[in-house]
């Protein structure tokens, strides 16, 4: 199981660059590499799709998702909540020449 440190070193470090980087979407890999860096490529914890932070037995343990105004929040699981360890939806891909635009500028 992760620590708390893990979890909040991981979180921290992800908001901190999305937003420092000003992203536009989500990226697994991209994320995944944020936070496997954060931790000394220990891949104590791993990012699903939707934004969702699990450690090493599936339980989720924290989340990041954008807010309305463009920011990237990142925030712990409450364990004790109803169906805590669902999955949170991803955002649908961008199509056409945005789509396009936005996976080149991400990639760079």
């Amino acid at each position: 199981m992760a620590t708390d440190v893990e979890i909040g070193r991981a979180l921290a470090a992800v908001a901190a660059t999305l937003n420092d980087q000003k992203v536009e979407h989500f990226y697994t890999r991209r994320v995944q590499k944020m936070v496997d860096d954060a931790l000394g490529d220990a891949q104590v914890l791993t990012v699903d799709d939707g934004g969702g932070l699990h450690d090493r037995e599936g339980t989720r343990v924290g989340a990041i998702r954008r807010t309305p105004s463009g920011e990237w929040i990142t925030e712990r699981a409450n364990q004790a909540a109803e169906r805590s360890e669902t999955a949170i939806p991803r955002e649908p891909e961008q199509t056409g020449l945005k789509g396009l635009a936005s996976k080149v500028k991400d990639r760079l």
